[in-house]
């Protein structure tokens, strides 16, 4: 079988598994009755005259009601009462009498409990119905027009309960047919009613119209969109004289590459564009964050509590899997086949396909906000909260669903890096001469392949919990603490997943600024090797505060302290790096030592948090938040948007504007830290993280906070702007601005459709360096030359 065929066979086996994973009807977790239909036909809906044209019409003038209270609290019980007027029953003599109505319902959560012989509870089931008519029911409930039941509510009062009721009004067909009474039909109807518990609101946007904030941000982008979609199409017609036909045919022209492409620049590209647009979607889902937490806001002043829960998850899942993955991703296919001499990736279609899966994945993984509510678990997806019906549906099924697809895409790419840097590097690049930055891609590749199967494993079972109705995470015999273990095996390492290209890109930055070789390469090599190890073995720092054994705790603590040792091993050569160089600061250094900074601080209380009784103090609270943020925004975006002002040269041909990345570097550097830094502050103070309300005592420190989160946010602008006006405006940079010693800066700006015009050979690091040297005095020769020419000239 040709490689087509089964490339063509592993997409449509994906689509079948992903739809698979999406939620389908009612899903619920002892999953979806089966017998669902023939249960409504036999208790309630149709159990008289099946048949009857006028069974299947539900506009009847059936009116259903249920008596019950305005909100809930959890574990409590009420009695609710179900009455329905309308339909042939209602005609004398039929008010009284037998054969009078049924009815069936059921709850999405809590349990439902007859309290008299006239409602029913078959065995086994969730659902009420009437009694009468049935083998071993002495009841009178099929004789009746009211009904009365128990409840008991579900463990959480932040849920909304829903009450679905089928009913029907029966026209006496007991009675006898010469009364004129016969089987002449029945009528029936069904109604559902919302019961929110004392920390939920009912949402207004099915009985009034209105739109929930998250959803209004999103339809507001659309029109954004569309807008400036029409403008552009506008301004070809105008500008160019070109009609829409002429306008959609050339912009076909210019798109159909880049959705067919399987160059590795092109998908790198596109890699880096999505993670960067993940990046700005995520940070507006922070601002509304921020924004809900600018003061002490009762439920509904801004965002609901529900609405303030699938923020948070939906900003936490899209930052680290949708935007520092894909960028990570996208540099990573751009520059490896550069770095190691090669002409593309091991496998170019798997790579496009690889690619294709993230924003599909990122869609699913939205589609909550049109279903209902985005999914409200938090990144990590705590079970049994995310296993049970607390959780919101569909939405926590789609982000299941997404999640799947956004790890089979990492697989895929990290199989490709895999045989690519093993099988596929050029003369004299030996492993001990790749570039750090192919090195950091190579260790996170082996943390991707050895930690992501596990994460999918505890997906399925969730999706399995969810929708199956099976008990690994909820039940009298399931392990809620299993699903831990298995986020943390992987979630721990996937932390150093995000942090090791980054060190990569800042040992390229940093080297070729400090015009010198890398310090202690070899050390740095095996300090990344070193971290990769310890990040399986200290995964059980997260879970403290679960009672585990106090001797795996004390192993773990200390486990966790020691990945200081091979981080500080970096650090220290950076700085022994910069020491013996001569270093320009121009914006990407200056990116990179703002990293280092931001970095430190987080590691500094990533080992404050390493000491077992100062992480049960703060383990839910905002210093976590601050230490998380410094480490995944201070680091790692910090280093790939230094990455970006380093390598957009190599890939567009042009320079950014020095003066832009500079300012931009000043107003994101100063904005971060006043944003970020105090949060270890409000942490202190006891603040817990995932609340969307604090006490009044901390609102002047969150006002502050959340004036300079948004500044930090605004700021990014200037960096969207420089893209474009430098993509436009920018000055020629050549094949080798920054005179650099890697592979990527022999070829030519941007590189060629196979990347190199002939395979090249590495020269030493400081063999580079001396050659870029003399090339750099050559030049300034040349330059003084032509100014001594122009001044004698000026003289004469």
């Amino acid at each position: 079988m040709d490689r087509l065929k089964i490339l063509s066979l592993g997409i449509i086996a994906t689509i079948i598994f992903a739809l698979g994973a999406l939620p389908t009807g009612e899903t619920s977790p002892n999953g979806i009755d089966p017998s669902i239909t023939s249960l409504v036909e036999a208790n309630g809906c149709s159990c008289h005259n099946i048949g009857d044209g006028d069974m299947n019409n539900p506009n009847s003038g059936i009116i259903l009601n249920l008596t019950m209270p305005s909100n809930f609290s959890a574990g409590e019980t009420y009695t609710l009462i179900l009455n329905m007027s309308g339909g042939p029953n209602d005609v004398a003599p039929m008010l009284e009498g037998p054969n009078m109505g049924g009815f069936m319902l059921k709850a999405s959560t809590g349990v439902l409990t007859p309290i008299d012989d006239n409602v029913w509870k078959p065995d086994g089931a969730s659902y009420l119905t009437h009694t009468g008519g049935g083998e071993g029911q002495n009841g009178d409930g099929n004789n009746l027009r009211e009904w009365s039941f128990n409840w008991t509510a579900p463990d959480s009062d932040s849920v909304v309960t829903e009450f679905m009721i089928y009913g029907n009004s029966v026209n006496g067909n007991a009675y006898e047919e010469s009364a004129g009474m016969g089987t002449s039909g029945d009528y029936w109807n069904s109604a559902t009613f919302l019961l929110a518990g004392k920390n939920a609101q009912i949402a207004d946007e099915g009985a009034h119209g209105e739109l929930s904030g998250p959803k209004k941000l999103i339809y507001g982008f659309g029109i954004v969109f569309v807008t400036l979609a029409v403008v552009v199409v506008g301004y070809r017609m105008v500008d160019k004289e070109e009609s829409f036909e002429e306008v959609m045919k050339n912009y076909w022209k210019w798109i159909y590459p880049w959705l067919t492409t399987t160059d590795h620049k092109y998908i790198g590209t596109l890699y880096i564009v999505t993670g960067f647009a993940w990046f700005f979607i995520g940070g507006i889902l922070g601002l509304l964050i921020r924004w809900q937490l600018f003061e002490p806001r009762m439920d509904g002043d801004f965002l609901t509590y529900q609405e303030y829960n699938s923020t948070f998850t939906m900003h936490g899942t899209t930052m680290i899997f949708m935007a520092a993955m894909p960028i990570i991703f996208g540099f990573a296919n751009y520059l490896i086949p550069l770095q190691i001499g090669a002409r593309d990736l091991a496998f170019p279609r798997l790579n496009s396909f690889g690619y294709w899966l993230l924003p599909t994945g990122g869609i699913v993984l939205y589609m909550g906000y049109f279903t209902g509510g985005a999914g409200d678990v938090g990144w990590t997806g705590y079970a049994p909260y995310s296993s049970g019906a607390t959780a919101t549906r569909p939405g926590t099924d789609f982000w299941v669903a997404g999640q799947l697809m956004l790890g089979a895409s990492s697989t895929l790419t990290a199989v490709n890096f895999l045989v690519t840097m093993l099988r596929m590097r050029a003369p004299g690049v030996d492993l001990m001469k790749m570039p750090l930055f192919a090195w950091s891609i190579l260790v996170t590749v082996f943390l991707l392949l050895l930690s992501i199967p596990v994460f999918t494993v505890a997906l399925i079972l969730l999706m399995a919990d969810r929708t199956f109705g099976s008990l690994y995470f909820s039940g009298p015999d399931s392990d809620p603490i299993l699903w831990q273990h298995l986020f943390w095996y992987f979630g721990h390492p996937e932390v150093y997943i995000v942090i090791l290209p980054a060190f990569g890109v800042l040992s390229e930055i940093i080297s070729t600024f400090s015009r010198r070789p890398i310090f202690g390469y070899t050390s740095m090599v095996y300090a990344m090797a070193t971290i990769g190890v310890i990040s399986f073995v200290v995964y059980g720092h997260h879970m403290f505060t679960t009672g585990a054994d106090p001797l795996f705790r004390f192993i773990v603590m200390l486990t966790t302290m020691l990945v200081a040792v091979p981080t500080g091993i970096k650090i220290f050569n950076w700085l022994a790096t910069m020491t013996g160089g001569s270093v320009v600061l121009n914006t990407p250094m200056l990116f990179a030592l703002g990293t280092v900074i931001t970095f430190t601080i987080g590691g500094i209380t990533g080992i404050i948090l390493a000491s077992i009784p100062l992480d049960i103090a703060f383990h839910d609270t905002y210093f976590v938040v601050a230490h998380f943020h410094y480490v995944l925004i201070g680091g790692t975006m910090f280093s790939f948007i230094a990455g970006v002002y380093y390598w957009y040269p190599k890939m567009v041909g042009k320079m950014m504007n020095e003066r832009l990345g500079m300012v931009h570097f000043a107003a994101s550097f100063i904005t971060f830290n006043a944003a970020f830094y105090p949060m270890h502050n409000v942490g202190i103070s006891g603040m817990p993280r995932r609340y969307a309300t604090y006490d009044e005592s901390l609102t002047e420190l969150n006002q502050f906070i959340s004036i300079f989160a948004i500044l930090f946010g605004l700021t990014q602008l200037l960096f969207v702007y420089n893209v474009f006006y430098s993509y436009k405006n920018g000055k020629e940079a050549g094949d080798n601005p920054w005179n650099g010693w890697s592979l990527e800066w022999t070829t030519t700006s941007p590189p060629p459709e196979n990347s190199f015009v002939e395979i090249p050979t590495l020269l030493d690091a400081e063999e580079m360096a001396e050659k870029n040297q003399l090339q750099e005095n050559k030049t300034t020769e040349v330059e003084e030359t032509l100014e001594n020419n122009e001044e004698a000239e000026e003289s004469e």
